[in-house]
């Protein structure tokens, strides 16, 4: 499993934070982060692991909390074109006039 950038379209991509960039230790991160803080990442599963899921494997989530409270977390399966207004506008990346020219597209 691997992260993907642009996370939501290109159009957005010079707006995306990147974790870790200079950590080696560490997978370089890119999301998108909301001015209240949440932090949207978009992962790309390899042929092994789609038929791997496909077959009923399962997906597991590891969370170092460091012995801190634990964050609201979502995960969601979804096409790589979804919905791509609907996220812009929950990850505040549209200002209200420009929704309605991609819309229209």
């Amino acid at each position: 499993m691997e992260p993907v950038s642009p996370v939501i379209a290109e159009e957005f991509q010079n707006r995306e934070v990147i974790f870790a960039k200079d950590q080696p230790q560490y997978r370089p991160l890119p999301v998108h982060r909301t001015p209240d803080g949440v932090l949207l990442s978009r992962w790309k599963l390899s042929d092994a692991e789609r038929q791997a899921v496909a077959e009923g494997a399962d997906i597991w989530l590891y969370v170092w909390t460091f012995n801190q409270p634990l964050q609201p977390l979502r995960i969601e399966v979804a096409e790589a074109e979804h919905d791509l207004i609907q996220v812009a506008q929950y990850m505040q990346l549209l200002e209200p006039s420009l929704d309605q020219g991609l819309e229209e597209e």
